[in-house]
Parts: C-alpha cells; sequence; structure tokens
C-alpha cells in the first residue's frame, strides 16, 4: 500500500471546513441539552406515575458491592424498564437532590442490581437506609466532543485528512494488486462472490470504504476477515462502534482468525466478550501487544476510550467501523483522529443514530455512514445474499429497502416453520404456508401499553413451544419498553418464569443484530388518535426494517390497520404509511 502524502505542520483552515465545524459544534450542543432537557422532565414528574410508567424503579436499600465503586440496589416488586448498560441516578424520593449520579447498571442477580460508577462511595455517605429509587440518567459528554473538534480543527491530520474527507472533496483510491490478492484469499475462505468484493475493496483502499450489510448478509464474517488480512499485512487495527455489545461481537468473530487482539475499557463492559480474548481498563495494561513497529494486531474500544490519556500517543493504520449507521459525526471522528484510513461497515436502511435535538425524518442524515455513501454510491458495495430469512421472509425488505437485489441463500432459503399438534384456533396463524401473518389489534384504545395483544403473544408462544421450538428459538419486539414488560409479564404468567426468561422481549433497539426461528412483533397501538401523535416514530422505515428482519421462517405482526396516507403529512410521512399498507399486504391476514 502507498504512503499518505506528508502533512503540513499547520495548513489554513477553508471557511467550508470552518463552517463544518461550527455546525459539528452546533449539533452536539443541542443534543445535550435536549438530552439534559429530556432527564429534567422525568426527574420533576410525581414519584407514583414514574413508578407506574416504569420510569422508575424502588429499591429496598443499597449495601456495598463487590469491588470499589459498587453496591448493590435491592429492588422492590415494582417492574421498571430499566436494563443492563442503563445509566442511573440513585435518589431518596427527589431525582434532583440525588445520592449518587451516573451509576452503570451492570447486571441483575436474583432481585438486586450491580450498580458501578464513581459516586457509589458517596451513595452511602448520604444514605439514611430504608427505601430508594433509580431514575434514569445520563453520561455528560461534551467534554470528549470538544476536545474532539477541537483537535480535528488544530491538527494537519484534521486539516488535510478528514475534514476534507468529511465534505466529500477527497478522491478515493484503492490498491489494485491488495484489493486481486484479498478477493482471491476471500473466495477461498468461502465467500460469495459480493462478501468477496467487500474484502478486496476495504483491503485496497487508501482513504476509506463503506460497506453495507443488509440483515443476515454476513457483515460480521465480512468484517473479521477484513481485520485479519490488515493484521497480515502489519496493520495496527482500531475495531470501534457505538456500543460494547456491537465490539464485543465483532471481537469474538475476529479472534477465530487468530490474530493477536484486545479490549480496552472497563472490564465490565466485557460481559459479551469471548473469555478468551484480554480485557484490560488501558492500552499500556497490554503488555503482551506486539511492540517490534512490524506486526499488525487489533484493539477494540468505544470512541470515547480513544480520549483516555493513554491513548494519546497510540496511532492507527486502520480504524474500523461496526454499525455504522447509527453513529454520527462526531462520534465517528473521535476515533476517526486515531487513524489514516478508515473502513465503515453498516446499513443506512437499520436503526439510525438515537438523537433527541432533531425530528426522526432529519435522523438519518447525522449518521456518519449515510454522510459518507449518500454523495457518491461508488463509495459503497452491498453485501446482497441473507443467510438469515427464508425467501419468502426476504422478499418484501428486498423490494422495499434494497431495489431488490437482497436474496435469500443458503440453507435457509427454502425452509418453512412446522409445527406439530397446533390448536384449531391458531392454524391459521401457523400454516407453514404462510411466512408472514398480520393479526389486528385485540384493543383499538391501547397506546403504549396492550395488556390484550400482550396476553395473545403469550398464548402464542406456547403454542410454539408446546409444537416442537424452545423458548430460545422465539424472540418478540416491541416499539415501546412499557408492552415490552407486559409481555415479560404474561409470559411468566403462561409459561412460568423459567421458560419466560429464555424468550427475548424487548425494543427495536435491543433487537437489531440477533435472530430467532420465530418473530412477534407486537406493535401495540391501537388508538387511531395516539397512533397520529406517534406515526413518525411508529413507521420510521428504518424501525420497520429491523423488526421484520429479525425471522429466520416466521414473522407474525400483531399491530393496527394501515391509516389513510392522505390524511398525513409530509410527504416522507405518507411514503412511509404506503409502505406499512404494503407490509401488511403481503403478509396473511388472520383476525381473531
Amino acid at each position: 500500500m502507498s504512503a499518505p502524502p506528508p502533512l503540513n505542520s499547520r495548513s489554513p483552515l477553508s471557511a467550508a471546513h470552518a463552517e463544518l465545524l461550527d455546525d459539528l459544534h452546533a449539533f452536539v450542543r443541542a443534543e445535550q441539552d435536549a438530552a439534559n432537557r429530556r432527564l429534567m422532565e422525568i426527574w420533576r414528574q410525581p414519584l407514583a406515575r414514574k413508578l407506574a410508567q416504569g420510569r422508575t424503579q424502588g429499591l429496598v436499600r443499597i449495601v456495598a458491592g463487590p469491588a470499589p465503586n459498587t453496591l448493590w440496589a435491592h429492588t422492590d416488586a415494582s417492574e421498571s424498564n430499566f436494563r443492563e448498560g442503563d445509566i442511573l441516578c440513585l435518589h431518596q424520593g427527589d431525582a434532583q437532590e440525588p445520592l449518587a449520579r451516573e451509576l452503570t447498571f451492570e447486571y441483575e442477580d436474583e432481585r438486586r442490581w450491580l450498580l458501578r460508577g464513581r459516586q457509589a462511595l458517596r451513595a452511602f455517605t448520604d444514605y439514611a437506609g430504608g427505601v430508594c429509587y433509580a431514575d434514569p440518567d445520563a453520561f455528560d459528554l461534551m467534554r470528549y466532543y470538544r476536545q474532539t473538534l477541537d483537535e480535528i480543527g488544530d491538527s494537519p491530520s484534521g486539516r488535510e485528512i478528514l475534514l476534507p474527507l468529511l465534505a466529500g472533496e477527497t478522491p478515493l483510491e484503492f490498491d489494485e494488486r491488495d484489493m486481486n490478492d484479498a478477493e482471491s484469499i476471500a473466495r477461498a475462505a468461502g465467500c460469495n462472490p459480493r462478501q468477496a468484493a467487500a474484502v478486496a475493496w476495504a483491503h485496497g483502499a487508501l482513504q476509506l470504504a463503506c460497506i453495507q450489510g443488509p440483515p443476515g448478509t454476513g457483515k460480521t464474517r465480512v468484517l473479521a476477515l477484513i481485520a485479519h488480512l490488515a493484521v497480515a499485512r502489519g496493520e495496527r487495527v482500531l475495531l470501534t462502534s457505538h456500543t460494547h455489545t456491537a465490539i464485543d461481537h465483532a471481537l469474538n468473530k475476529i479472534h477465530e482468525h487468530g490474530v493477536p487482539l484486545v479490549k480496552i475499557g472497563r472490564i465490565a463492559h466485557a460481559s459479551g466478550l469471548n473469555p478468551a480474548i484480554a480485557r484490560y481498563a488501558s492500552f499500556d495494561a497490554w503488555e503482551e501487544r506486539p511492540t517490534d513497529g512490524r506486526s499488525g494486531y487489533v484493539v477494540g474500544a468505544t470512541p470515547f476510550a480513544t480520549c483516555a490519556p493513554h491513548f494519546d500517543r497510540i496511532e492507527f493504520d486502520c480504524v474500523l467501523f461496526d454499525e455504522a449507521s447509527q453513529i454520527t459525526a462526531p462520534l465517528a471522528l473521535m476515533a476517526m483522529r486515531k487513524g489514516k484510513r478508515f473502513i465503515f461497515i453498516g446499513d443506512s436502511k437499520q436503526l439510525p443514530p438515537v438523537l433527541l435535538a432533531c425530528s426522526v425524518f432529519d435522523q438519518q442524515t447525522h449518521s456518519i455512514f449515510t454522510r459518507l455513501t449518500a454523495p457518491q454510491a461508488e463509495h459503497c458495495i452491498m453485501l446482497d445474499e441473507t443467510y438469515r430469512m427464508n425467501r419468502w421472509l426476504a422478499d418484501w425488505p428486498s423490494r422495499t429497502f434494497y431495489h431488490g437485489e437482497l436474496r435469500a441463500a443458503g440453507a435457509n432459503r427454502e425452509r418453512r416453520l412446522r409445527l406439530s399438534a397446533i390448536p384449531p384456533r391458531y392454524a391459521a396463524v401457523f400454516d407453514p404456508e404462510a411466512a408472514l401473518v398480520f393479526v389486528p389489534t385485540l384493543d383499538r384504545q391501547a397506546r403504549n401499553r396492550n395488556r390484550r395483544d400482550a396476553a395473545l403473544v403469550a398464548d402464542l408462544c406456547a403454542v410454539a413451544i408446546d409444537g416442537g421450538l424452545t423458548p430460545q428459538q422465539i424472540g418478540i419486539v416491541a416499539p415501546y419498553r412499557a408492552q415490552g414488560r407486559a409481555i415479560r409479564l404474561a409470559l411468566e404468567a403462561r409459561l412460568g418464569r423459567d421458560a419466560a426468561r429464555h424468550i427475548v422481549a424487548d425494543t427495536v433497539e435491543r433487537m437489531q443484530g440477533q435472530e430467532r426461528e420465530l418473530i412477534l412483533v407486537s406493535l401495540t397501538t391501537g388508538d387511531p388518535s395516539f397512533l397520529a401523535a406517534v406515526a413518525e416514530f411508529f413507521f420510521q422505515p428504518e424501525r420497520l426494517n429491523v423488526s421484520i428482519t429479525r425471522a429466520i421462517t416466521k414473522l407474525i405482526l400483531i399491530g393496527p390497520e394501515a391509516p389513510d396516507p392522505t390524511e398525513f403529512q409530509p410527504e416522507t410521512l405518507r411514503l412511509w404509511l404506503m409502505q406499512y399498507r404494503d407490509l401488511l399486504a403481503a403478509c396473511r391476514r388472520v383476525a381473531f
């Protein structure tokens, strides 16, 4: 690979680049302000209302944890929306007078939660004993973003590489010999033609390569081979994403190639990581890393980890982004300032970044992946064979989101869900000939919680288990945490707690990247006026795409009838409604 051109010590910042930096500064300030306002709105609500809505968890007591900066929070009988990884604030009745803030919910052990954070010890200082409560909280990340953007504006690499690249001014170059070598290796490893082309695209890129990976197309396999070839060439690779879960999943796949690799970050953020992969709180602690200057390796870390002092002197040859569609430009730049060339793997037709300060219609435009691929289609190559969905499930998302180019392949292509001993009441739902089934909601007044639909979901799960599926082969997607909670309670009542806990029932955001033989989507809302009020969120096509593409052989969609698109504005929302109507038309309709 040719070396990048030398950088001047200080090139002038053009007016266009100065404006770009100002826009990025304004964007992160707006997001932080919106996050603060949202927290205050929740904190100021009456405690009883927050408990009823699942926005607060009651705690009977807190005690010292097993390690410094940890504590055990023993929960009461209330059921909240919180999940492992959430950030919490502890208080004794008023969240604006906290016992401790910025505590990470690490894991649940029976009826107690392990919480970790710098203020854990402070909680015991002010804790008077008795009941207390956990409210949502968030980290103040502004200092990391300011550090990043200031460094990019001041550094030669920021001025001459990153800003021109982000502005779409950089002509992309590829080394054809490296591309040919990589493609041959990928084909020999069993990659399909488009996967092999994507590996070649990334390996030969001198500045930038983007790979679009629709659901089930093997993007993690492609990512792992890209990392392996980079390390074999002596490159130091930073693997990063917006969540620890995504990083751990990718590192697990790369580990299969036997390359030197490590996860950097708080040890608690590695619960999904293969135990054979080394984990350290800082890069300096990785004493086994190659130090001869010629050997490559992979470091997995979040963009925020690169702001730690021990990363100041570390540079990478390649920065590899996973789930890039959910990463904003400022967050991407945080990691990019440590590298020389950049590989983005994601899917702009799946979930965009979670943003608070802009409309749902604008969220996708803030994705670094969308920003880099939108100006010129040749910047991106798409994987086109899904090994997850059978061909009947793959047809609608292919036509709707991928220009008809996504095709079912492999062992699942012709498979159907065939169960035994189906009760007559549910025979039409579980007919093997119907891969997609639509069931109109049972409660036309329901808003963000629908207990009748939750009970139906539990019944359908019980029928599927009696028919031969294991609980682990079933997944449930709901747009609201309140409905996820209602479904979990219904599952416990119908199946017992042990079986119910093996069925994943969660929001779209937490289901991305997962797959199950049978997926039930409980869209919950039946009230037409409420549906109109939440239409921008409810009918967002990226959310719909992720929801329905988790299934391998069977999708059961329970939700509202399609509203009349002509009654909605703007035109984009009408298009989303027509897509939803088209989805329902592709399903077998079964009414109860």
